[in-house]
């Protein structure tokens, strides 16, 4: 039963704040795409201001990308940094060892502020600094690539399905259609009422 609650408040999501975000699929693809990029970058604490600057700065929209950095919390960050290290130390062809990423995650999933837990996991990332971020930059590169396209492709395809679905209704164009032969009444005609 929960899963069903789940998957259909993904699908909400994804439908309402996703596919129906008033901006170009190009804007709303590549605000995803960061979304996903910071994601799986180890800067736990300032993902959701890096992804709104750099939607700023590449001129994505800002606001669908903030959502998915909580794909990263504390449930998941084994599973995302640890692939991130391994990657990262079979880039630079060293040994993954577990127990030099383990104090990073400890860290960040120990109690206290805001402020103490990222000092301490600033702290603790410095032994594994270069494969941790060789292989977060490797992998969430490609997903945000991955992604870009897959959510550009899925907003052109909605959108092209929303519109067979539900044509504008005659009074809702921009153009008032006349009757054929008609022609368009003269700004003096128009006020003689």
């Amino acid at each position: 039963m929960p899963h069903r609650y789940l998957t259909k408040q993904i699908k909400r999501f994804f439908i309402y704040r996703v596919l129906h975000v008033d901006d170009t699929p190009h804007r709303i693809a590549l605000g995803v795409a960061i979304g996903i990029f910071i994601t799986w970058t180890p800067t736990i604490g300032l993902q959701m201001v890096l992804v709104l600057a750099l939607a700023a700065l590449l001129r994505a929209n800002k606001a669908v990308g903030v959502p998915f950095v909580w794909i990263s919390n504390p449930l998941t960050l084994l599973p995302i940094y640890g692939s991130n290290y391994w990657l990262g130390t079979k880039i630079l062809g060293s040994e993954y060892d577990f127990s030099k990423l383990s104090p990073f995650v400890d860290a960040v999933k120990a109690g206290g502020n805001w402020f103490e837990r990222l000092s301490a996991a600033w702290k603790a990332m410095w032994s594994i600094f270069l494969p941790l971020w060789l292989g977060s930059v490797v992998i969430g590169a490609a997903l945000g690539i991955i992604t870009y396209f897959a959510i550009r492709y899925a907003i052109v395809r909605y959108r092209r399905y929303w519109h067979e679905k539900h044509p504008r209704p005659p009074w809702a164009d921009d153009k008032a259609e006349t009757e054929p032969g008609a022609t368009e009444p003269t700004p003096s005609e128009q006020t003689k009422d």
